[in-house]
């Protein structure tokens, strides 16, 4: 979790802000050393303990809400479904980023397709860290991972973990501001 060195292959964590009528903002890059080295698999496999993993996510995300005074998410089936289908593209199509390059499409793209109606939407990626803490870690000593996790505006999350692919974990974030129609 250090800079990035030409000699050590890291691994990537990815923000992305996308708000109806809006624009976009752009998240960053930050990284871990790998730890999966010619252990790649384009298969995704949902880990055993993933609703356990997803779990403590949330319950560490709503930690850091309560720190910032910020009500907590709660878990929504269709961004779920959105996170976990995405993570899915990343290992068996074999790219890392918020732009699927099959499709084009982008956070608020794929949450129309899985039909969730939103004022906005923010979206966390990070591959290759262990356990819900370090992912977690990671993402709040980033700015824009932070700034994503502590924004008030969301009230929902889907939240997937998937095994597979160059870095052998992916975590995704997937908040929403639901449309209330």
């Amino acid at each position: 979790m250090t800079s990035r060195s030409l000699h050590t292959r890291r691994l990537p964590a990815l923000g992305f802000v996308s708000l109806v009528g809006l624009g976009l903002l752009p998240g960053c890059f930050t990284a871990a050393a790998s730890s999966n080295r010619g252990e790649e698999s384009a298969t995704c496999v949902t880990p055993e303990d993933t609703e356990r993993m997803a779990d403590q996510v949330l319950q560490l995300v709503n930690l850091e809400r309560a720190e910032a005074d910020l009500p907590p998410v709660t878990r929504n089936p269709a961004l779920g479904r959105i996170a976990d289908d995405y993570a899915c593209r990343m290992i068996t199509d074999g790219f890392f980023g918020h732009t699927d390059p099959g499709t084009g499409h982008g956070p608020g793209d794929r949450a129309v397709v899985g039909k969730y109606s939103f004022y906005a939407i923010g979206e966390n990626l990070a591959a290759g860290q262990q356990t819900a803490a370090e992912v977690m870690k990671v993402w709040m000593e980033s700015p824009s991972h932070r700034d994503i996790i502590l924004d008030e505006k969301w009230s929902e999350v889907g939240i997937s973990v998937r095994s597979g692919g160059e870095y052998g974990i992916y975590w995704v974030q997937e908040f929403g501001d639901p449309a209330d129609y």
